[in-house]
This record gives C-alpha cells, structure tokens and sequence, in this order.
C-alpha cells in the first residue's frame, strides 16, 4: 500500500491546483476527505473522497505533465479570476487546466512558464533552487558604470531587505540586462527606484534554459520532454 501524502502534495501532483490554493481552500473550510473537513496537516491516497464545496472532485490516476511557455502581455494580470475591468491569464485558453510558475507584474512582459506539475511549480518557485531569470530593463534617463555597480553588489529596497548579488549588464544608455535568482515583488523596479530611475520597459527574456526567443506577445507554446528535464536539472 502506498504511504499517504499531504493533501496538499497530492493534488498539486494530479494537476488540479497549486500547492498554496489548496492550502487557501483548506482555509476557507472548501474542502473535506472522507466527509471530515480537511485540515493542513491531513494525508491522503488516491481513493479517498475529496470533495470541493461539496462537489467530488474525480481524481485521475495519472496525468500528463505539460509546461507551456507563455509571452504574457502587459496589462495582463497574473491571476486566475475573470475580471470585467483588466485582463488576466484566464482570457487566454491554454487548452486545459494550468497554473503560473512564480509571476510577472501587471506593467511588465515577457516569458512566464505555466504547469499542471504542481511538483515541478513548486521547485522552480522556491527560493533554495535559486534558478535564474533575465530580464531586458529600459530606464526613463541614461546611467553610467556606478548605477549598475550599485545594482550588482545588492540594493536595500526596504528595511532590512538587501537585494542579493546579481549580474548587470550594460546595453544601451538606457537599456541593461540583469539575472536574478530571486524574485521579491516588484523588485527591479523598486532596485531602480532607489536609485532615483524609473523603469519604463521591463522584459523578461529567460527563466532557468527557457528563452522566449521569437514567441509573439500573447502566444504560447508547449515546452519538450528535453526542455522540461534542463529546468528540472537546472
């Protein structure tokens, strides 16, 4: 018999949400197992009986692992809820149920990865795998060598919080390529605006070996088997 998982894990695993909106679900009291109310620590297998607002979720055995490179817009929100006043990913139709790994701002653009691999989401996501991400950064006036020395070495963007070293290149007078391995909200921005510039255009290009290459804005396209394991090893 296979060893019972958190309730959590599972369902990431199968491909039906997130690791965090299940936890929000439990929170909400959304979700039972068995007709008990489901609580953080619960375990499962497959088998059980879980249900959703009292609507029994069909769990599959097995799924199929997709990843989708996705060129997300700006103006575009990374959220999942239909919104009559902006858009967000829920306007787009990726062909079956995916989630967003990690986000990109309203005001930026680029590449953003989506899964049904709640596992996969997870590990790209958290902090400790340290995976890069490239970003193309047009400023609202010309730096010179000390901004992106400053930028490279760490920046305070709030009390106590110390941006790590990054690599910075120069492109133009007002264009710079940065790589992070961390992702704070909004952080090169707030980087820029410590240093008194203001971020006009904010495109991420990279995320771990996924370029965005020439994707068109607001296309997708499904990542290999091959690209799926270089994020993994990454």
């Amino acid at each position: 018999m296979k060893e019972k998982i958190r309730l959590q894990k599972f369902l990431s695993q199968k491909g039906l949400f997130s690791r965090r909106e299940v936890e929000n679900m439990i929170r909400q009291k959304r979700l039972t197992i068995n007709g008990k109310l489901a609580t953080l620590g619960d375990r499962v297998i497959q088998g059980d009986q879980i249900f959703l607002d009292g609507v029994y979720l069909d769990i599959p055995k097995k799924i199929k692992r997709v990843v989708i490179a996705f060129f997300k817009p700006s103006g575009v929100e990374c959220t999942w809820e239909k919104n009559s006043e902006e858009k967000t990913l829920a306007d787009f139709d990726f062909r079956q149920r995916v989630f967003n790994i990690g986000r990109l701002d309203k005001d930026s653009h680029g590449l953003l990865l989506l899964t049904n691999d709640g596992e996969l989401a997870n590990q790209l996501m958290h902090p400790k795998y340290k995976k890069e991400k490239e970003y193309l950064v047009v400023t609202n006036k010309d730096f010179d060598e000390s901004f992106i020395k400053k930028l490279s070495e760490g920046i305070e963007i709030s009390p106590k919080k110390i941006t790590q070293k990054c690599f910075v290149e120069k492109v133009e007078s007002k264009i710079f390529h940065i790589i992070l391995k961390e992702g704070k909200n909004r952080q090169i921005r707030r980087m820029c605006e410590k240093l008194n510039y203001r971020v006009m255009d904010l495109l991420r290009i990279r995320m771990g070996k996924i370029y965005l290459g020439d994707l068109k804005e607001g296309k997708f396209r499904f990542l290999s088997e091959i690209e799926v394991k270089s994020l993994q090893k990454y």
